[in-house]
């Protein structure tokens, strides 16, 4: 078989035209590509971070913590104001003012309401340690005893048979009683009252 003879001029137009192609599939493709990746991370997005707006706070959930910025400084609660709006707050008057500079006590065993108050309260107490309450028998040893007169104490226990989950305050003490499942909604809920937002 004989090989047609091509000119100079005719392989530089095939090879022109050829690499003209190259370069428009290639282009397709990154248009495409990109398009694609805005589209996906748009929808993921949406599915993975649930927004709301309450009492001018923008709430924002990324996996299981909902962050908000309040006054320069972010916050991260399980629960939003929406989900917590039944837990019973009684007469509470503290405001976060309270707690700056000022150390902060824990009485009670209960790891995740401690820990979501504690996580938000850190910046502005002085410190914050466990103790034991004035008249209670305390169980662990070497914990400072302190009062509700003197010392600001957040108290988590679980209500008496037959009590109504609620939050209340005697002087600087502040009482979270609530079932063990429902802790973390009571926490969250004196956090919204003192941050103003509720």
């Amino acid at each position: 078989m004989i090989k047609n003879i091509i000119t100079r001029e005719e392989q530089s137009k095939k090879t022109k035209r050829n690499q003209l192609i190259i370069g428009i599939i290639l282009i397709l493709l990154m248009t495409l590509s990109t398009v694609g990746y805005a589209l996906s991370t748009g929808n993921s997005n949406e599915n993975s971070a649930d927004k709301i707006k309450y009492n001018g706070v923008n709430f924002v959930k990324n996996s299981e913590y909902w962050y908000f910025t309040l006054n320069g400084q972010e916050f991260a609660t399980r629960y939003n104001p929406l989900e917590v709006k039944n837990a019973s707050l009684g007469l509470v008057y503290l405001k976060l003012a309270d707690y700056s500079n000022e150390p902060l006590y824990f009485v009670g065993d209960f790891p995740d309401a401690s820990y979501e108050l504690k996580r938000n309260l850190y910046p502005f107490a002085l410190r914050i340690q466990d103790a034991c309450i004035t008249g209670v028998n305390c169980s662990m040893e070497n914990l400072p005893i302190k009062d509700c007169y003197s010392d600001n104490i957040i108290i988590l226990k679980e209500p008496i048979k037959g009590d109504k989950e609620r939050i209340n305050q005697e002087n600087k003490c502040l009482f979270i009683n609530a079932n063990l499942e429902n802790q973390t909604i009571y926490a969250d809920a004196f956090l919204f009252k003192i941050l103003g937002i509720n």
